[in-house]
């Protein structure tokens, strides 16, 4: 009797197992019917159950199941189940079987609806969503190549880029940064969003020599896309290269010789590199070629006037241009000693001054009916109107005309 109940005691455990066994294969039966509340009762069964829950089967099967819910109802939650149950499988036996024969394609199809729950989130600005799926999609992928199982999930440049700009989005720059290189490095040439921001991250780095690089490389990946051209200017510009600035306008103001804003925005540069200041706003030493610059700038702004000859901002441009040289003579008039007062140098410098206020006046004035015809102003726009007015104001008490001196006065005090 003794050995015929250890005899029933192991046939019980073995019956046991085959039964929790049984509930594996009933899992995958169920499955192949799409019956998949019945397929999960049965492979929960079975995890629950000490033969069977430490069985790389049973872990594979399980990614089954969720695998195909999640290629049904493009759920990521259910794909993320069936990476980790898959995931599981390969630990308790990397070489199974069923995984050399059909786990790329399952994998690829966790890998996918991970990414598209990613495209989903970016579609609604979503960045940290967005970046969290796809940074899991990553690690799917690398994950699956890694373990060398015959087969591999090839990398999706676009979803490299996507990465990253979520990332970028969301405020985690230094990641961001990693995948922009990488999606350059992958030659993505689907968004030109990629070297825009890229070329905005080496620039705020400080990495002049990437900076241009990458403007470089964007100019030629997308010839027609205007950014890279302002892009490429405001590096001469910060950098200092102001010869290359100069050379690189005039380049695209003799192509584009119509374009109102090209050609004010050029006389404005010349300008500025004419007229130096320190970070504080105050006056630096002129440059060597300050006569020629003044000279380009003015036939510049004359040229953007030719084109609108009402604009307010060009008109105050070129009437500043002319009242900025006279208020330099009037300096050197003023530092003249009393014996100087009466010399020629001070009858040319005072004829000067008064040419040039005469010169600016009507720019100032037609700038003047320009920007109180727009009516609400722009806080820019009414920052270079205030500037009008004030020398307006100057210009009129030179000239002895209290009225106007007045209602000058009146609209400053509107504003």
């Amino acid at each position: 009797m003794k050995k015929l109940f250890v005899s029933l005691l192991f046939c019980g455990a073995a019956m046991s197992a085959m039964a929790q066994r049984a509930k594996v294969s009933s899992a995958e039966e169920n499955l192949k019917g799409e019956k998949f509340d019945a397929a999960k009762a049965d492979i929960e069964a079975a995890l629950a159950n000490e033969k069977t829950k430490d069985d790389a089967k049973t872990w594979y099967v399980k990614g089954k199941i969720y695998e195909s819910l999640a290629s049904k109802n493009k759920s990521s939650e259910d794909a993320l189940v069936a990476y980790e149950s898959f995931k599981k499988a390969l630990e308790i036996n990397p070489k199974m079987p069923e995984a050399l024969l059909e786990m790329q394609n399952r994998m690829f199809n966790v890998y996918a609806t991970v990414g598209n729950a990613g495209y989903a989130n970016l579609n609604e600005q979503k960045w940290d969503s967005a970046y969290g799926y796809f940074q899991k999609a990553v690690e799917i992928r690398d994950y699956y190549n890694k373990k060398n199982l015959g087969g591999s999930i090839p990398t999706d440049t676009a979803m490299v880029f996507y990465t990253g700009y979520a990332a970028q989005q969301a405020g985690k720059k230094d990641d961001a940064f990693n995948f922009l290189k990488e999606a350059v490095k992958l030659r993505y040439k689907g968004e030109p969003a990629l070297l825009v921001v890229l070329a905005q991250q080496y620039e705020e780095r400080g990495d002049n020599a990437n900076w241009i690089a990458t403007i470089d490389t964007a100019k030629v990946w997308f010839p027609n896309d205007k950014r890279f051209n302002d892009m490429e200017m405001l590096y001469y510009s910060k950098t200092g290269k102001t010869n290359e600035l100069i050379s690189m306008m005039e380049k695209k103001v003799n192509e584009n010789p119509s374009d109102f804003a090209l050609v004010l925005d050029y006389a404005i540069r010349l300008d500025n590199v004419a007229n130096p200041r320190d970070e504080k706003g105050a006056d630096i030493a002129k440059p060597a070629n300050y006569d020629e610059l003044m000279n380009k700038a003015e036939a510049a702004y004359k040229k953007a006037l030719e084109l609108k000859p009402e604009d307010a901002t060009a008109n105050f441009q070129l009437g500043a241009l002319y009242f900025n040289r006279a208020v330099a003579f009037n300096k050197e008039l003023n530092a003249l000693d009393s014996k100087q007062l009466s010399s020629p140098k001070a009858k040319e410098l005072q004829t000067k001054v008064q040419s040039l206020m005469d010169q600016s006046l009507p720019f100032f004035e037609k700038a003047d009916a320009g920007f109180s015809a727009q009516g609400q102003l722009e806080a820019s726009d009414k920052r270079t109107y205030e500037s009008c007015l004030y020398a307006l104001q100057k210009i009129y008490a030179i000239k002895s005309q209290p009225d106007k001196v007045a209602a000058v006065k009146k609209k400053l005090e509107s504003l």
